[in-house]
């Protein structure tokens, strides 16, 4: 189970997560791996999945999809196409595959971007979702800061943080802190951990 965080204030986006994935062999004999979570949708959003594992492959699909696009598309405009995109690539991995094992049946996307036309600071969260694997997906409100799963300590320490106009480093750090003492918890979170920011000049990877 993916640990994610994403949290905004007018410094920009600062987006976390863990990289550790779990499969079934034929056996039914689960199997860890690292994938990459957190993919760049474009110069200025980017998309960060987790749950089930059919999560990774469908953000890269979607990637794929919006590459071909010559416009700019910025972060709502990805939010609207996602949805459907994404609802209907789970409905045809779940018609193929069948059901995920009971405790992987929960599905989720965070949609990260900046778009100069939004109200200021012109950066946004979205949140989909899928619980035991109900289609479609739906949009789940969020403000400026998301943690999936949910935490509600480090929702408020982060909340706190980007209303106090912490910068990005600083919320790199603490999102680092929350992530190491996850992966000491649950055998399903680990490393290597992987952050990114978003500003007004784009997306950039970032070593924390």
């Amino acid at each position: 189970m993916t640990q994610a965080l994403a949290a905004f204030n007018e410094h920009g986006i600062a987006l976390a997560t863990d990289s550790r994935a779990t499969r079934f062999d034929a056996a039914g004999q689960p199997e860890v791996f690292n994938v990459e979570k957190l993919v760049p949708l474009g110069q200025c959003c980017a998309i960060l999945s987790g749950g089930a594992g059919v999560s990774v492959p469908l953000s890269l699909a979607l990637r794929r999809v919006l590459a071909r696009h010559r416009g700019y598309l910025g972060p709502d405009d990805i939010a609207q196409f996602a949805l459907p995109f994404l609802s209907q690539g789970y409905g045809r991995h779940l018609e193929k595959h069948g059901p995920e094992p009971q405790g992987f049946r929960r599905l989720y996307f965070i949609l990260a971007g900046y778009c100069p036309e939004r109200p200021p600071p012109g950066f946004a969260l979205t949140l989909l979702g899928s619980e035991d694997n109900e289609l479609p997906l739906r949009v789940i409100p969020v403000h400026r800061v998301v943690v999936m799963p949910r935490n509600l300590g480090m929702e408020m320490r982060l909340f706190k943080a980007v209303t106090q106009g912490t910068p990005l480093d600083g919320l790199l750090a603490m999102s680092k802190e929350f992530l190491e003492k996850m992966a000491a918890l649950k055998e399903e979170v680990g490393p290597p951990f992987c952050f990114a920011t978003i500003t007004r000049e784009g997306y950039r990877q970032v070593t924390v």
